[in-house]
């Protein structure tokens, strides 16, 4: 029972540590690069819904597959789901480095409201006994999900995230056809880290913040 209350009180925890790392991705953004452009970060947000929306057949498809060979076809195709959504976004909707880079930041932030929104529904799964929930908590065990630094590395990977979404989006409205190199890196990232993930966490954050920053510094550099 204790171990439970401490599980229920770090993912709660999470919250408020994803949600630093929009505040502050913000205010860096904001003071150092451009002013925010509230309609940019709405497209953004409302692309990534869009590539949610696309991977949604996919995840039908694959219910009933084993978990991992279920995993490694969802993180495969979320490389051309959210990429090809990316790519119509800087092509019709936004233009210019402002409304580029904070297309970038709602991508990202989105995300990061569907971790917080997550992260609820994992706690108030902690706090059941039936067997499917027994089941589910085994199963995030399994993935290395449940830990009591929990928050630091979600942190830690939002982070990440955050660049790499930024990045991609800034290189896409500098190049078009960079299409054809964000697809396969956006899946091996994702799959990389569902392989990692089983043996070491923090392996894995570290290397999605450090995917996620080098794109970022190329994005801004290119402009």
């Amino acid at each position: 029972m204790t171990a439970t209350r401490t599980l229920r009180r770090a993912v709660l925890w999470t919250v408020p540590a994803v949600a630093a790392v929009a505040v502050l991705f913000a205010a860096a953004l904001a003071l150092w690069l451009a002013a925010p452009r509230w309609g940019a970060i709405a497209l953004g947000a409302g692309g990534w819904l869009a590539a949610l929306v696309l991977r949604g057949p996919i995840i039908a498809a694959v219910a009933k597959l084993p978990r991992e060979r279920a995993a490694t076809v969802i993180g495969a195709a979320s490389g051309p789901c959210e990429e090809i959504v990316r790519l119509l976004l800087v092509l019709l909707l936004v233009s210019g480095f402002p409304e580029t880079l904070w297309a970038g930041y709602g991508w990202a932030a989105i995300e990061i409201v569907y971790t917080m929104v997550n992260a609820l529904a994992i706690r108030s799964l902690l706090g059941r006994t039936d067997e499917k929930s027994l089941e589910a908590r085994r199963m995030l065990e399994a993935q290395g999900v449940l830990r009591a630094d929990g928050p630091l590395w979600a942190a830690v990977e939002r982070t990440g995230a955050g660049m790499l979404h930024i990045g991609l989006t800034l290189l896409l409205a500098w190049q078009p056809w960079l299409v054809l190199v964000t697809i396969p890196l956006h899946s091996a990232a994702n799959l990389l880290a569902v392989r990692l993930m089983r043996t070491s966490l923090a392996l894995t954050e570290v290397l999605v913040a450090a995917v996620g920053a080098a794109a970022f510094a190329l994005g801004l550099a290119c402009w």
